[in-house]
């Protein structure tokens, strides 16, 4: 099977997503901090506002604010921003070919061949497959470039190859 595909800004910024949101209780933790922090403020502001004190909370309020677009994931969007901006070999047409020995990636400006032993593990985000050779370095196929037939053909083929995250 092979499939030919472009990775876009956005493929890079919803995989570095993805690696992130990869371990379930990371993520819930986040989230509870994140919701938490929201319904603090609110707490505080409703408070502030019956009180008439609301001038004394705006250093809080300006800190949760920080604080939330930190844990949005600013600093991962711009991450991967930056990434795909400053790396040449992610412009331009890619293919991967799977096959009984492994995947066989082809970009503008090099190549390479990675027997199924050497990766640790794949996952499959919303829009896309991450295939790791390390915990932190992943290859991106967009699921869009994945025709609904290929998708459970390389589905069946992970599975038999590669464990899951």
């Amino acid at each position: 099977m092979e499939i030919s595909y472009e990775l876009t800004q956005r493929d890079f910024t919803e995989s570095f997503a993805a690696h992130r949101n990869r371990r379930s209780a990371a993520k819930w933790i986040r989230q509870i901090v994140w919701w938490a922090l929201i319904l603090s403020s609110a707490f505080l502001l409703f408070g502030a506002i019956r009180t008439g004190n609301t001038r004394t909370l705006l250093p809080f309020f300006v800190f949760v604010a920080i604080l939330l677009v930190v844990l949005g994931g600013l600093p991962w969007w711009l991450s991967a921003r930056k990434q795909f901006l400053k790396q040449p070999g992610a412009h331009g047409p890619r293919t991967v070919a799977f096959d009984a020995e492994g995947t066989h990636w082809r970009w503008n400006g090099g190549s390479a061949d990675v027997e199924w032993k050497n990766y640790i593990c794949s996952l499959e985000g919303k829009n896309q497959i991450l295939f790791y050779t390390s915990p932190a370095c992943f290859n991106i196929l967009p699921k869009r470039a994945i025709a609904t037939e290929q998708l459970s053909e390389l589905r069946l083929l992970l599975s038999q190859n590669i464990r899951k995250m």
